[in-house]
């Protein structure tokens, strides 16, 4: 009995693609000892994208055996290391005009700007924050009100804290994700994993 080749594959959770025919390599880290064998795993079509289909796919990670099985036949050994299922989102060629993608970026910036600041504005007046100043004034200089220094410091203060906050200032090729960056990853994650468990339920999971 020949011995069986090891093939490692690596899963990933979530892949975008442009092309219908979506190949093992598209969807996963493929390794192996024998460089051919690895080749031809690679260049395994895993699902093929059809006109009117829903531009979403979930692959569990026994079909993605099944797959490498039919195509290279079962002279091999698949060992996974990765996750047990993938999310395949079809982008279909679409591109939006340069002017919408801009007015897109303005109308988003002026929500999240004028958002913040109502945000900022409503935490101050549950806080009680100009009530707080006007007591710091009184302790600190016996009168009542105040010539603005305090409120202007905690002005340019909030100011420089979310820029701080949102963007870090390191050396190039140090860079770490930001907490922008780093919510929106969990976001993400939260929606992959959400729409793997629909579909799920619904039996619409290739396995």
């Amino acid at each position: 009995m020949a011995e069986k080749s090891d093939l490692y594959i690596k899963l990933d959770e979530h892949v975008r693609t442009e092309k219908k025919d979506v190949p093992l390599s598209k969807v996963a880290g493929v390794y192996c000892q024998d460089e051919e064998l690895k080749s031809q795993a690679e260049k395994v079509i895993v699902y093929s994208f059809q006109e009117g289909e829903k531009e979403k796919a979930v692959f569990s990670l026994i079909y993605i055996y099944k797959k490498i099985y039919e195509c290279m036949g079962s002279n091999i050994q698949i060992h996974s290391v990765g996750a047990s299922e993938c999310l395949v989102d079809w982008i279909q060629e679409k591109r939006p005009s340069k002017l919408l993608g801009y007015v897109q970026v303005v109308l988003v910036g002026l929500v999240t700007f004028f958002g913040a600041a109502f945000t900022i504005m409503t935490y101050n007046a549950d806080a009680g924050v100009p009530d707080v100043f006007r007591t710091r004034y009184e302790i600190f200089t016996g009168r009542s009100g105040g010539n603005g220094v305090l409120e202007l410091t905690y002005s340019i203060g909030i100011g420089i804290g979310v820029i701080v906050f949102f963007h870090h200032f390191e050396k190039k090729g140090r860079k770490t994700p930001t907490a922008m960056e780093v919510q929106m990853n969990k976001y993400e994650k939260d929606v992959v994993d959400s729409y793997v468990k629909y579909e799920e339920r619904r039996g619409n999971t290739f396995e």
